[in-house]
């Protein structure tokens, strides 16, 4: 069998538009490292944010982004591994482990012609107190991320209580701009991890789902 031509489009309304009507695969690059990137399916679009379902390396959904358009360079339509990770997304969904924290139904409820992703889905994150994961590039110009739930937040701000693992000693905080954010993560397997982990350990009475 040949092998699959990798496939990659030019990253603009038009083709965003194409991508999301067409429902597919695709993996995007948005990372400051070009060796890191997302796979998933394009939902929805505003002017500065895609709506991605992400796909992890198992074939199962991991959570729903919101990807900052300014920093996708590069999108793959068709490789050899969007092949490989179908067939995977297939045996998910024949063995029932496809949408373990309902994503689609998460999407399903949720109005996709509003024209402010970001802004609409931190409100809501620190008003219902949901743990979700904030990607940004720090002021080294490094890919970062940070898991936690919204402390305070504001137009410029977002300051986010943590949870590391190597030092239990108490929560942590780190405050982003939100000029800064490359994506958001919510309702995946990292957000009801923490989720848990605050609960069980500094009983703080937070959600994993959005």
């Amino acid at each position: 069998m040949l092998p699959v031509v990798n496939k990659v489009v030019i990253v603009n309304s038009e083709s965003i538009k194409n991508l999301q009507e067409a429902q597919q695969l695709v993996e995007i690059h948005h990372f400051v490292s070009p060796d890191t990137y997302t796979i998933g399916v394009v939902v929805a679009y505003d002017s500065q944010f895609c709506m991605v379902k992400g796909i992890d390396p198992d074939g199962k959904i991991n959570g729903l982004l919101l990807i900052n358009r300014a920093d996708i360079y590069n999108i793959e339509t068709q490789s050899d591994y969007l092949w490989a990770l179908n067939v995977r997304i297939k045996l998910a969904q024949i063995e029932g482990y496809y949408d373990i924290w309902k994503v689609d139904a998460l999407i399903s409820k949720i109005d996709l012609t509003q024209i402010n992703f970001l802004w609409t889905f931190l409100q809501s994150a620190f008003q219902q107190r949901q743990v979700l994961t904030i990607g940004f590039t720090d002021d080294a110009q490094l890919d970062a991320t940070v898991t936690g739930y919204i402390k305070q937040l504001d137009h410029e701000d977002v300051q986010v209580n943590y949870v590391d693992d190597y030092d239990l000693s108490s929560l942590w905080t780190l405050t982003c701009r939100l000029e800064q954010i490359n994506y958001l993560r919510l309702s995946s397997f990292q957000t009801h991890e923490y989720a848990a982990l605050m609960r069980t350990i500094f009983n703080e009475q937070v959600r994993g789902e959005y």
